[in-house]
């Protein structure tokens, strides 16, 4: 567990090998890069409780294209379960992975007896993460959080500092993408300009954090972050509540 500037920040990396399987966009996908936003109009604030898991997955839960009501019980609940299905023993800890918050998600019923969400699938890399964004929907990330995110930019963007100071888990839930010149359908990395293009975090801290409890971060920055032991998660063939 982190506490800085008033926030605890304690996502645990925590990687299967297993879902190397369950990859989230074929190797074989060379769908152009596209600008998509998913609406999620909750804002939900973790406060000073280390709980950014389970309140990112609350937050994809409301987001489109299914959304559904959540509230801060919802996020908690996701985490404490997600604390009792994790591999380290015991209890004595604050955090929990990506993966065990899936899981917890993975077994909510809608009103109909039916899971919330049949199966859940991984990004490998910022392309994949920029394909799901665009053509699927939101997802959530497990990252390396840096002190200079704790203040985003007047334009909401934050910046890499490398001065990382624990775990944070964080909604994606849009991208907005500068082709280089003379590309008209970019398809790879180096068909966009990735210190300009962006994607969109939905934060867990309220409304009040960026702009509108939003911040961007760059393709580039984020294409880092995920190089040193960053994940990307996204429910698939979801239900409505």
């Amino acid at each position: 567990m982190v506490e800085h500037r008033g926030r605890t920040l304690n996502r645990i990396p925590q990687f299967d090998e297993r879902s190397r399987g369950f990859a989230a966009v074929s190797p074989d996908d060379k769908r152009p890069f596209r600008n998509r936003l998913w609406k999620c109009n909750t804002y939900l604030d973790q406060g000073r409780e280390g709980a950014c898991v389970g309140f990112a997955w609350a937050h994809e839960l409301a987001s489109m294209p299914k959304p559904i009501p959540v509230t801060a019980d919802t996020a908690l609940g996701i985490y404490r379960s997600a604390q009792k299905i994790d591999p380290w023993p015991g209890e004595d800890y604050s955090g929990t992975s990506v993966l065990a918050g899936v899981k917890i998600v993975q077994q909510r019923l809608n009103s109909m007896g039916k899971p919330l969400i049949k199966e859940y699938r991984w990004a490998f890399g910022v392309e994949d993460v920029l394909r799901v964004i665009g053509y699927a929907g939101p997802l959530v990330l497990g990252i390396e959080w840096q002190d200079s995110f704790y203040e985003p930019d007047a334009n909401g963007q934050i910046w890499l500092s490398d001065k990382p100071v624990g775990g944070h888990a964080i909604l994606a839930k849009g991208v907005d993408i500068t082709p280089v010149a003379g590309v008209d359908s970019p398809t790879k990395l180096s068909d966009i300009d990735i210190h300009k293009s962006k994607v969109r975090l939905h934060n867990s801290w309220g409304a009040e954090y960026g702009v509108g409890g939003d911040c961007f971060i760059s393709v580039h920055d984020l294409n880092h972050l995920l190089s040193k032991g960053g994940e990307a998660c996204i429910p698939v063939k979801r239900s409505k509540e």
